[in-house]
């Protein structure tokens, strides 16, 4: 008898700790999808769960940082987060601005800081989440417009470096993204940086085998390993016009 009440006091307390973790989330995303500037409510779902305590944390101490003249800003999501940018390009005063899971919406969000820096350059790659929440190429570009106009505007000192989006493994990737719409993306970001009069660096060609994102730079078949960062400094250090290889 004593066995089943504490079966079904265990059984209560489980259930009581559920209900208040599901209305916690319910509180979070309630909170949030109100701080979305997009109106409708499919666009604040495609975007919510990038507006997550780590995006907050990351973005609260790139804001305290205070700012040293002739920075490069690499600005973006996991893809430039999980990398050491400051030791590959450590002959550069090099700082990471990628958060993981970022969109391009958390990018003009949080754009004011990049532009608070006025810096060198900018090395800006972001949007396969923003493909993986479902955003459309066209709303995409939309925020590229946005994202390039406010640096033009307000940084027009700072050399912007627009980054093509790099391919998936869709075999290893468990995300459905198609690659023939990361190339239509592209084509659209390399029209962009014309427009604003800015460089277009195609690391994708780098990248790419067969049309998938070639499985020896990758593990999971969307971030890249050792050996595919390795690929991306190179592309980066060219554009300093410089003949430093890629430290190993």
């Amino acid at each position: 008898m004593k066995r089943r009440i504490w079966i079904l006091v265990l059984m209560v307390g489980s259930l009581a700790i559920l209900l208040a973790l599901a209305e916690n989330q319910s509180d979070f995303l309630r909170t949030n999808a109100n701080e979305m500037p997009e109106n409708d409510s499919e666009s604040k779902k495609k975007n919510i769960t990038y507006y997550t305590k780590y995006y907050q944390t990351k973005k609260s101490i790139y804001d305290s940082y205070t700012h040293q003249d002739s920075e490069t800003i690499f600005l973006g999501d996991s893809l430039t987060d999980y990398y050491e940018w400051g030791e590959a390009l450590s002959d550069y005063k090099v700082l990471n601005r990628g958060i993981a899971g970022d969109t391009t919406t958390g990018v003009l969000n949080r754009i004011d800081e990049v532009i608070a820096a006025k810096p060198d350059r900018v090395y800006l790659l972001v949007g396969i989440n923003d493909m993986i929440a479902g955003q459309s190429v066209n709303k995409i570009e939309t925020n590229y417009k946005q994202i390039l106009d406010t640096l033009k505007t307000n940084s027009p000192n700072t050399e912007v470096y627009v980054q093509s989006l790099f391919p998936v493994n869709t075999a290893l990737t468990g995300h459905p993204i198609n690659n023939n719409v990361i190339k239509e993306m592209n084509e659209r970001l390399k029209d962009l940086a014309s427009l604003y009069n800015y460089q277009y660096i195609d690391i994708h060609k780098e990248l790419v085998e067969f049309g998938q994102l070639n499985k020896n730079y990758t593990f999971d078949g969307l971030h890249l390993n050792g050996e595919g960062y390795k690929i991306w400094t190179r592309v980066i250090l060219s554009t300093y016009n410089t003949n430093e290889k890629v430290k190993s």
